[in-house]
């Protein structure tokens, strides 16, 4: 038996006003993902537990078929792992994106999806500038999405550290940021190093060519998603299943490092609508030779959710399902040893331009899969049967046994 997780990320949201109160899964055109369900069935789950932040961490951890809340130790510390970072004792990993602020608000909290090549400059000169001044590396990851490891000097300051509110920017477009920096015992260096990080990207060469290109520069470093080294017991241990991973994100790549999966690294693969998804397919159903369980993540939904472009979220959802869902269907048209699963891990919703929790629609289709009555894929449809999986981590270990027992 083989299985193929096909997620998008933040697929599921809320409905739209100026839509006719409909969401974008359902005015997207998504035959493939209809066909999906008419193969098999749809219904609800909920990937993110109750007390857990709505979150792609705690969603994909979901998805992957680990409880969140014995796996999850920090966003940072996996995304580090898939660097191949190994964070010693006294280190905590943060996310640092790259942002753009103008006057005190979160204009842009990717910094207008500046290019990996650009951030690589920038990140050098936090190197050379903050790397100095305070016990902090920085380390490259892909766009806006990069790493710094913070040592501390003893195991209290570790612990404050790891307890710190620290807010994911994407939860603050559009708002002052001074009320959302760091806050608890300890937050005082990481407000130090977000000011000091302005002054010293302020005029950078790399920001000015932007300017003259007509994008937004990168203004500030913002800290967050702050964690230890993760424990995590491995897939082959797990599940007795070997697996591979396919994403352009550091997050869903790391838990893959963390669960001994393989991460299969695409050209082309960039986390926005312009990403590689022939090239995703094509690697995912290859991995399918000599893996049992193959994961392949599209992030662009949620990226364009939390840009408030409904228009790029719908192309996004209609993308994934023609140039990933589709071929992965006719994959399974001559490979019936096969069980695929479609979901998203959250709610992205177009309103908030940020996370929400709650039931989210699964499809799933293959080998030993009776089919429900259901025809098409949305959140209400999904809310309108009898499925409700409420410990969503068990939908992959439903999926990966023998007999589906959904109820």
């Amino acid at each position: 038996m083989k299985y193929l997780i096909l997620l998008g990320d933040g697929m599921a949201d809320w409905p739209l006003p100026d839509y006719d109160n409909r969401t974008p899964l359902e005015i997207a055109h998504t035959p493939a993902i209809d066909d999906v369900v008419s193969r098999g069935v749809t219904g609800q789950f909920c990937p993110i537990p109750d007390g857990l932040p709505a979150g792609s961490d705690i969603g994909n951890l979901s998805m992957f078929g680990y409880d969140p809340g014995a796996a999850f130790r920090g966003r940072a510390p996996i995304e580090a792992a898939n660097q191949g970072i190994h964070l010693a004792d006294n280190q905590v990993a943060f996310r640092c994106n790259l942002v753009t602020l103008e006057d005190g608000v979160m204009k842009n909290f990717t910094a207008d999806h500046i290019s990996t090549e650009e951030a690589e400059e920038i990140i050098a000169v936090l190197n050379d500038t903050l790397g100095k001044e305070f016990p902090v590396k920085f380390h490259t990851g892909v766009s806006y999405r990069h790493c710094a490891v913070v040592d501390a000097s003893e195991a209290s300051t570790l612990d404050n550290m790891v307890r710190m509110a620290c807010e994911p920017p994407h939860n603050i477009s559009d708002k002052e940021v001074a009320p959302w920096l760091p806050k608890g015992d300890g937050s005082a260096m990481i407000h130090q190093m977000i000011a000091r990080s302005q002054e010293v990207m302020a005029d950078l060469p790399v920001n000015q060519r932007r300017i003259a290109e007509g994008k937004l520069p990168a203004t500030s470093a913002w800290f967050w998603g702050q964690g230890k080294a993760p424990e995590m017991e491995s897939y082959a241990d797990r599940f007795g299943l070997t697996g591979a991973v396919i994403s352009a994100v550091d997050l869903v790549m790391g838990i893959g490092v963390c669960a001994g999966l393989d991460v299969i690294k695409v050209p082309g693969a960039t986390g926005w609508i312009d990403t590689n998804y022939e090239g995703k397919v094509q690697a995912g159903l290859k991995a399918l030779d000599d893996h049992d369980f193959v994961y392949i993540h599209l992030e662009a939904p949620d990226e364009t959710a939390h840009q408030g472009r409904a228009d790029l979220k719908i192309q996004a959802i209609e993308d994934f399902d023609a140039r990933i869902v589709a071929p992965c269907l006719e994959y399974l048209d001559s490979h019936p040893d096969l069980r695929i699963l479609v979901a998203p891990d959250h709610f992205t919703t177009i309103e908030t331009k940020t996370h929400a929790g709650g039931p989210v629609p699964f499809a799933l289709c293959g080998k030993g899969i009776t089919p429900d009555d259901n025809t098409a894929y949305s959140e209400r449809i999904a809310a309108t049967t009898d499925v409700l999986i409420e410990k969503g981590h068990t939908l992959v270990e439903r999926m990966l046994r023998d007999s589906v027992m959904l109820f």
